[in-house]
This record gives structure tokens, sequence and C-alpha cells, in this order.
């Protein structure tokens, strides 16, 4: 009898650990399915009353990845008291991660090949990447993460499809960069407003000079207005400048 018991208890456990071990391969094969997973997002925006597409397949296995980077805080800064160059430099290097590069080269080539087609000059060229950046939806990081202050790298944006400020500006960063822009990240400190500028020798409206001279036209990625244009009341306040320098 007390060998028919023990019989039944190494049944009973050898099935149990046969169904832990088939849950435990599921999962794994689960896991390298995801991990081998693209998401196609398709993206549409109008320039100059032309509609283009963009389309983007991002690597799930990819954005997974930049979710669980570590990121700044410009509210870890503030109560720092440390220079807000500091904060910059973490900022610039979000929008100049290599790790992404082939996507935002994929983003490039897209618009410079619309840019061709359409024969655009060198602003209309830059806009036409600001248009496609503000086709994306503006959300406050308190709504997404429920963190007063949340910067993401460009794939997180284009992944989310949304973003505020400072997302966008990142963004939009990385891709006027390597589209062979002079672009800076600019902070207006006493609102804790990230913008982007560019550096153009024709006058657009609202900008900024850094300290060697240049001066950085305000492009607004999170609403629908044109270079050069910037809301109250950043558009009469000063900014730290901070140029974005390329790969």
């Amino acid at each position: 009898m007390v060998t028919k018991k023990a019989y039944l208890v190494l049944s009973c456990l050898l099935i149990l650990v046969l169904i832990l071990s088939g849950w435990a391969i599921s999962a794994q094969m689960q896991i390298r399915k995801l991990e081998k997973t693209s998401v196609t997002l398709h993206n549409q925006f109008q320039h100059k009353s032309k509609e283009h597409n963009l389309t983007l397949a991002i690597p799930l296995q990819d954005y997974l990845y930049y979710r669980e980077k570590p990121r700044p805080s410009w509210l870890n800064y503030s109560s720092m008291a440390i220079h807000p160059y500091y904060y910059f430099a973490e900022y610039i290097s979000m929008a100049t991660d290599p790790g992404d590069d082939y996507l935002i080269d994929t983003i490039v080539s897209k618009l410079n090949a619309a840019a061709v087609a359409s024969n655009l000059d060198d602003r209309d060229r830059a806009e036409l990447a600001l248009i496609f950046v503000q086709s994306l939806t503006y959300i406050g990081d308190n709504v997404t993460t429920r963190l007063d202050e949340y910067p993401r790298y460009p794939i997180e944006t284009l992944f989310d499809r949304e973003g505020d400020c400072e997302d966008t500006s990142i963004l939009l960063a990385a891709i006027l960069t390597e589209m062979g822009y002079d672009v800076a990240l600019l902070l207006f400190e006493e609102f804790d407003h990230i913008g982007l500028g560019i550096n153009f020798p024709f006058e657009y409206g609202n900008s900024w000079i850094h300290s060697d001279g240049r001066r950085y036209w305000y492009l607004d990625t999170t609403g629908g207005q044109t270079m050069g244009w910037c809301p109250e009341p950043y558009d009469v306040t000063s900014a730290y400048v901070y140029p974005v320098v390329g790969k």
C-alpha cells in the first residue's frame, strides 16, 4: 500500500513538473516571438496642400529596451541647483543616441525623397520634417505616466505616436541633425519648457541667439504653426540655447 501511494505521489509530481516545464517553454517561445515582432505604423501629414505618407516598422524589442533606459529629469536638476547645461547635455544624448539610428535614417531618407519629388528648397525640406513631427498627438507626461516629467527617446515617441514638448523636440532634433541642419534645444527655465530652434540666415519670426552668435528660429513641434512662430509667453522670454552636435 505504501509503495502504491508513493507511486501515485511521484506520478503527480512528475505530471506537475511536466506541466510547469511546458508553461516555461511556452512562455519562452512567446517572449522570443515578441522579441522578433515589429509594429508597422502609418503616418499621414500634409505640406503645401500635398499629402505625404510615411510608414515605419519598429521592432518591439527595441521599443521595450528604450522604455527601460534611464532618463534625465528636470525636476531633479532644478532641485539640486545644477546648471541647466548639464541637464541639456543629457537631453542631447537622448536625441543623438546611436541605438535608433536605423529608424531616424529611414525617416530622413523618406523625407528627403519626398522633398526631391516636390522640388523643395532647404527651408521647405526642414518644414516637411517639422510637419511630420507635428502630426503626432500632443499629450502631457502626467497623463501617460503619472509623472510630471518623463522625457522620451525618439523611438518611444514614434512608437507611442504621442508626446509633449520635450519629446517632440528631442525627436525633431534627431531628424533634422541627421538631415544636416544646425539645430539647438531651447530651455525656457522660467516655465520648465523645452523647445527647438533651427539656424538659418534669414528672418522667420521668433529666435534666440547662442553665445557664439548663431541665431536659432523657433520650431513649434507640438502645434501646427510654421517655422519661426512661438507661442506666448515664450516668445518674450529668455532661453538657454544648447546646439545639438551631430554624430
